[in-house]
């Protein structure tokens, strides 16, 4: 079965794929989403919830560090000897294993945030910023002529609030920041498609002075969210809305629309939602998520379904800091359960 998916993921990108980019700037979910299914409508919080859903904002600081990686990480780990002895690095043309990891569409990224939220009476208001970036590479040495690179960075700044009435919480937040890609250099499109028989493949690829590649990052953006959510005992029913006017990976606005439900007794949560309704290319299977999650206290269990794919975690709540696990999968295609990419991703949180 999955020499079967990994065929017709390069058959897809032979033939062109408008991929469905699942994080892009501004937007990002944190550990305990991916590892829940993808699910937050109504269960985020802390300073992504300013992002995802502002009704959920709550007071207090919030820091965190969540670096992201594809299921190759482990054969990638090979070229670290080489960095020493570059010369030697022919020996892993050798190497079926390694080689084979490369192949197919693999993601690395990092997302950074910060933010701080207050109590007034019955709002809570704050702000927060964060920083992102993203390598992606689709690579088939069936079709060498036909590689797909490319890699983004942004940062952004968002303040917003929440307010309850009674069961009702609603939230809104604005925001901006600047985005660009750092592959291509020159910009035209992501991702750029390079034929690595080409006499020189990587011109108008890589930047001309490495130093100035930051310049780069010159494309401003702006950023509302809005939410609610209804409380009715243990249930949670809630609705989100976010919008970059100006996403850089698709060329235009792009716009999220999700609902969701929830229910929690005592340490268990379980979760339903459909995301990115107004996404008129993805099915409806493909906007499916569902999660659980069960706090213990000192260690939360996460597990769940995205996009017809199976996810899971944990977090470990440690004095001052959080640090959580996600194996989850990125879908790049409209279908669900056809194009997926296995990732990891760590988090490290502080919150007080």
């Amino acid at each position: 079965m999955k020499k079967i998916i990994i065929l017709l993921s390069l058959t897809i990108a032979v033939v062109g794929l408008s991929y469905q980019w699942e994080v892009f700037p501004g937007f990002f979910k944190p550990i305990d989403s991916l590892a829940m299914g993808g699910v937050y409508v109504t269960t985020t919080g802390g300073v992504s919830s300013l992002v995802l859903n502002p009704a959920l904002f709550t007071p207090g600081f919030e820091l965190f560090l969540a670096p992201g990686f594809s299921s190759n990480i482990g054969e990638l780990s090979k070229l670290l000897p080489y960095i020493t002895k570059p010369s030697s690095i022919t020996e892993l043309a050798t190497d079926t294993a390694f080689l084979a990891s490369l192949q197919g569409v693999h993601n690395y990224d990092l997302n950074v945030a910060a933010g701080y939220g207050a109590k007034i009476g019955n709002f809570t208001v704050g702000g927060m910023g964060g920083l992102q970036a993203s390598a992606f590479w689709n690579l088939s040495f069936m079709s060498l002529d036909n590689v797909e690179l490319g890699a983004w960075m942004d940062y952004f700044g968002m303040v917003g609030g929440a307010m309850r009435f009674e069961n009702l919480k609603v939230g809104v937040s604005v925001g901006g920041g600047m985005a660009g890609f750092l592959i291509p250099a020159t910009g035209t499109e992501f991702p750029a498609s390079v034929n690595l028989l080409g006499s020189d493949p990587f011109i108008d690829l890589l930047p001309d002075d490495p130093t100035k590649i930051l310049t780069n990052i010159n494309k401003p953006f702006f950023l509302t969210s809005a939410g609610m959510v209804y409380e009715i005992d243990n249930f949670r029913v809630g609705l989100s809305f976010f919008a970059n006017f100006n996403d850089i990976l698709t060329g235009g606005p792009r716009y999220v629309l999700s609902s969701g439900v929830s229910y929690t007794w005592q340490f268990l949560t379980v979760a339903a939602e459909l995301e990115d309704l107004l996404n008129k290319e993805k099915t409806f299977l493909r906007k499916i998520n569902l999660g659980v999650k069960t706090d213990f206290g000192f260690v939360a269990l996460y597990g769940g379904l995205h996009a017809g794919w199976l996810t899971g975690g944990l977090k470990l709540d440690i004095p001052f800091v959080k640090i959580g696990l996600a194996a989850y999968v990125y879908e790049y295609s409209k279908q669900a359960g056809l194009m997926g990419e296995p990732r990891f991703v760590l988090s490290f949180n502080t919150k007080f």
